[in-house]
């Protein structure tokens, strides 16, 4: 589910109960479950709205997103099939050519398959969805700026050592670079957010849009 709301928009119970036909009830239940996952703020005698996502927000998420995603490209090392390399090498091919070709679309399902396809490899299906829960917090800056300068270069070239660690069975170095690739991302978004007036959804032209997927 998709929706175009901007950073700081308020949110109405009644009117989304009376479009869709139904008791605020459940509706209200939708929006403390998006009040959980970081998106939606309900303050007392203004009600609900879209969160507006500040440096502190990029810096706790990402500190956070480091400690398990480095921890999970670690086990997926160790625990790779020959079809997960397929998948991943497949994968890797997808988001180089999306690369050449500027397609952000296809680049950002390819990002998509390889997080999914490690994450998996894992086993530690609590860890992934915790990460899936983090990335839907920042998820609708990255769909707006991946296209910006030369990100999607760089961080297919981030991508492509990692795997190539991983390949190697190199638990260590791969969960590294996963390190510095998360780092590498966390400074670029800090960056825009320092450097562009907030809310950046304003600034690129874009609605927010929350997403299950995208590590960057």
């Amino acid at each position: 589910m998709e929706f175009s709301l901007k950073p700081g928009e308020n949110i109405s119970d009644i009117s989304i109960a009376t479009r869709i036909g139904i008791s605020r009830t459940p509706v209200r239940e939708a929006l403390r479950q998006l009040e959980l996952e970081g998106l939606v703020l309900h303050t007392p005698h203004r009600g609900w709205m879209v969160h507006t996502l500040h440096a502190e927000d990029i810096e706790n998420i990402f500190e956070t997103k480091a400690c398990l995603e480095s921890m999970l490209v670690r086990q997926a090392t160790k625990k790779l099939t020959p079809q997960d390399k397929t998948v991943l090498m497949k994968a890797m091919a997808s988001m180089e050519e999306a690369t050449s070709q500027k397609d952000q679309q296809a680049w950002l399902a390819a990002d998509d398959c390889l997080e999914t396809t490690l994450y998996v490899a894992a086993g530690n299906p609590r860890a992934k969805q915790m990460v899936s829960s983090l990335n839907v917090q920042w998820r609708w800056i990255w769909v707006g700026i991946i296209a910006l300068g030369d990100r999607m270069e760089q961080s297919a070239r981030e991508h492509k050592v990692i795997l190539d660690r991983v390949f190697a069975g190199d638990a260590d170095g791969a969960a590294a670079l996963a390190l510095d690739h998360l780092s590498s991302v966390r400074r670029f978004l800090l960056t825009l957010l320092t450097n562009f007036v907030f809310p950046l959804t304003e600034v690129l032209g874009k609605g927010f849009r929350p997403s299950q997927t995208g590590r960057g």
